[in-house]
């Protein structure tokens, strides 16, 4: 029997129309259709042989419920044709099966008929082809109640029902009437009974991938909550990271310096492998931090009108000699005039000096060329820099994973020419934040191209931190006793100064919370004749300033009890001490509040003694100017 219904349910799905595929519950319903479609007149015909056999004059009543009978296989066929008359293909088979039922026992039997027991298939077919909707329900209940009226009112009319075959000579087809119905509502019923079967595995099965989706998907969260952990980990890092290296690097030079002067040639390589190394060490921890940070959220954007040109020939002003290192050639071709951008200056110069760095390492003998343009074929005007290089090029391997962190072309490459795998990988986040990306192109032994892509008008999307009111009262409050704060800071200057310099010396007051590095602006500071004077304690900023009198200020961003940025406030809202010009070193990257306009220079921390002078310099210039 199970054999029988799956060479119905194979026939049947030879049958069903490709269109009626795609939904799987459309597709049980049709499957449904055919097989009752192909099975109902099997078990219908041997009823109307029976009749045609012993009925004296079977025709017309004999013949026309065997020609609607076999109909339902013309129903079949007609699904094929016209997949998209499902519904009322279907409304007119049960229709087909009610007139057959009521016709044969009107003319055979009439209410005592034994046929009469196959109207009870109406709704039960109707339901399994139509679903259980309310459109299916109306049109069911109208079929049953409209049928049975028809029959009862055309027995009144004729006043009687017909006696073809006495009903004491229809027992044999009452029970062949009820085999064949038993046997079509056993094959139906056992083939939705599979049906249901199969659901219900497949619910099973999908319980049991939801299952393993929320393990996973729990997985996950776990996953990133342990890398955000890591991201906010290492973005906070930023100071405790750079501080050791803002000594090694400072002393470094210092004593690079002193041992030129004293021509010991050998204390001058050590120093200078000192120096590189502390500088290999920043960069990487420097790309690390910015990837974390960018991970972490914490990375925003500072859009400002940047002259394109202009920007593009700063570059090659550094990217020039960098390409000839290795004896390259380094070509720019741009149109004559690009105009202005709203795009992260520091970012986006970033981006296209790790592309460059990277073509200047990798081709030797070669030619770097970068391409600057605007396109304007999409929905947003976009900024194209391309750098090509005519060096030994990518594999396709290694370019689906050159811009994940720590990943290089390949083990040779790295062995050969060193490096941590990190530029591009940040190159592609900063472009990313900015809205644009970048994108390689490369040939074996050809070269490689490098293409980066940012909108000419970035979205500022630069968190809006609301800015602390710092109640200066208290700050003032705080600083009653100038006098004693200041001899305070004379006698802990006099602690780290390490030399008399004369007092006409510009003073520079240096405001710090690290000991460690004010020891060393000290020393730098009275190497080059300015008169630093130091101080740990951010608070004491307004006092001093009015007590010293300095020609510069020079202070940090992070420190604790005030913020740096607040400091600056406080002394730009004094007249006493608002027109003293104002350094900014730090950690951080760049001046990101509102304050930043209120400042004279920002550098980055660790300091580079011979930018932190230049910068010093040109601030007294400008101010004695």
């Amino acid at each position: 029997m199970t054999n029988l219904m799956n060479h119905f349910a194979n026939l049947a799905d030879r049958l069903v129309p490709d269109e009626m595929r795609g939904d799987i519950n459309e597709l049980k319903r049709v499957r449904m259709f055919i097989i009752s479609h192909l099975l109902g007149p099997f078990l219908g015909f041997p009823i109307f042989l029976f009749l045609f056999v012993n009925d004296p004059a079977p025709w017309p009543h004999v013949h026309i419920p065997t020609a609607a009978l076999a109909m339902f296989w013309a129903f079949i066929i007609a699904l094929k044709l016209f997949p998209n008359w499902y519904s009322t293909l279907a409304l007119a088979s049960t229709v087909n099966l009610n007139f057959i039922i009521l016709f044969t026992a009107y003319q055979y039997g009439g209410a005592s008929s034994p046929f009469l027991m196959w109207f009870l298939l109406t709704p039960l077919l109707a339901f399994f082809y139509l679903g259980s909707g309310i459109k299916t329900s109306v049109a069911t209940l109208l079929q049953i109640f409209g049928g049975v009226g028809v029959f009862y009112t055309v027995y009144l009319l004729d006043g009687s029902f017909p006696q073809h075959i006495p009903l004491e000579d229809m027992v044999g087809v009452t029970m062949l009437s009820l085999i064949c119905a038993s046997m079509y509502i056993f094959f139906m019923s056992s083939y939705y009974a599979s049906v249901v079967d199969s659901q219900s595995g497949l619910l099973r099965e999908i319980a049991r991938h939801q299952a393993t989706l929320d393990d996973l998907k729990f997985a996950k969260e776990e996953a990133e909550r342990a890398n955000s952990a890591k991201s906010d980990f290492l973005a906070k890092m930023s100071h405790e990271l750079r501080t050791p290296l803002n000594a090694v690097l400072g002393y470094s030079e210092i004593l690079l310096e002193d041992a030129e002067l004293d021509g010991n040639g050998e204390q001058i390589a050590d120093l200078q492998k000192i120096s590189a190394a502390g500088k290999h060490l920043l960069a990487m921890v420097n790309d690390i931090l910015d990837i974390s940070k960018i991970e972490a959220g914490k990375t925003d954007l500072y859009i400002e009108e940047v002259d394109i040109d202009q920007m593009i020939s700063e570059i090659e002003m550094t990217a020039r000699p960098l390409a000839a290192k290795n004896t390259n050639t380094f070509v720019i071709e741009k149109s004559e005039q690009l105009g202005a951008a709203k795009i992260d200056l520091t970012k986006t110069r970033q981006a296209i000096f790790n592309l460059l760095s990277n073509a200047s390492k990798f081709c030797q003998n070669g030619k770097i060329i970068l391409t600057a343009t605007k396109d304007f074929t999409g929905d947003v005007p976009m900024l194209k820099i391309a750098v090509s290089d005519t060096g030994v090029g990518i594999t396709e391997e290694s370019l689906a994973t050159l811009f994940q962190n720590f990943s290089q072309a390949n083990a040779a490459v790295n062995a050969k020419f060193g490096g941590t795998g990190l530029g591009l990988s940040l190159s592609r986040n900063l472009c990313r934040l900015m809205g644009g990306d970048i994108t390689a192109t490369s040939t074996i032994g050809e070269g490689s191209v490098f293409t980066i892509t940012v909108p000419l008008e970035v979205a500022d999307n630069a968190g809006s931190e609301e800015e602390e009111n710092e109640d200066h009262s208290q700050t003032d409050a705080a600083l009653t006793n100038a006098a004693s704060d200041l001899r305070a800071f004379q006698e802990g200057d006099a602690g780290l100064s390490a030399s008399a310099t004369p007092h006409s010396a510009p003073r520079v007051l240096v405001i710090d919370d690290d000991k460690g590095y004010l020891n060393l602006v000290d020393r730098i500071l009275r190497k080059e004749g300015y008169s630093p004077v130091l101080s740990d304690q951010p608070a004491s900023a307004m006092q001093l300033a009015r007590a010293v009198k300095p020609q510069l200020i020079m202070l940090d961003v992070l420190m604790p009890e005030i913020d740096g940025w607040a400091v600056v406030e406080i002394l730009k809202s004094s007249p006493d001490t608002a027109s003293i010009p104002l350094l900014m070193v730090s950690v951080i990257d760049g001046p990101q509040t509102g304050s930043s306009n209120l400042v004279d220079a920002f550098i980055p921390k660790p300091i580079d003694s011979k930018q932190l002078i230049k910068s010093i310099n040109s601030l007294l210039k400008r101010d004695a100017a």
